[in-house]
Formats: structure tokens, sequence, C-alpha cells
């Protein structure tokens, strides 16, 4: 599911007045707080890799253009995410833009 054209229906529909916010459905509404929770968690995924780079010193088999590239995906979502103040698209993609930039500056750091 792509979820900026997710958030763009939403926004029809909230401005439209076609659907409350917060959503008058305990589920829905649930499920938005839970997003939250993981849009801080997502990027606690890639902490493993990070820890690796810097605790072993390699970053022997790692993509430079793969892991820049992501970093770049990450920014373009941040800032899609400011431009709606879609606060998870925020801070999901805030963080792993940081630990993806991490991972890039470790490549550079240890061929």
């Amino acid at each position: 599911m792509n979820i900026g054209t997710y958030h763009l229906h939403l926004r029809k529909r909230v401005y439209g007045k076609k659907e409350a916010y917060p959503h008058p459905d305990r589920t829905r509404r649930y499920f938005d707080i839970l997003m939250y929770g993981v849009s801080i968690a997502a990027p606690f995924a890639l902490l493993p890799q990070v820890i690796h780079i810097y605790l072993y010193r390699t970053a022997d088999g790692l993509s430079l253009s793969t892991w820049a590239l992501l970093g770049l995906i990450n920014l373009l979502w941040v800032g899609y995410g400011v431009l709606h103040r879609a606060y998870p698209i925020i801070i999901t993609n805030f963080g792993m833009m940081v630990l993806n930039f991490a991972i890039v500056v470790g490549i550079f750091m240890f061929p």
C-alpha cells in the first residue's frame, strides 16, 4: 500500500467532512494511536546494522548507493510529512533517514 496515496485520500475525507477526526470508530482510533508507536519503533530495525558497523569497524558487503538512496528517499518522505503535517510519517522517516546516513558514514569510515 502506498502510504502517500492513502494519506491524500484520508485528507480528502477529513476536510470534505466525510470522516471525523479523530475517527468515531474505536478500532480505527486505536489503530491511529498504534501507528504512532510503530513510527517510533520502526527505525530500531536498522539499529543492529549501525551497531555492527561501528562496533566491528567494518562495512563489508554493504552497498553505498543502496544506503545513500534509501536515506534520500527517507528525506523526501520527511518533507512530504512536514507538508501534510503527518506526524507518524515524519517520525518514522526522520529516524530511518538518520540511521541510513549513519550507515553511509560508516561505509566511508570503514571501507
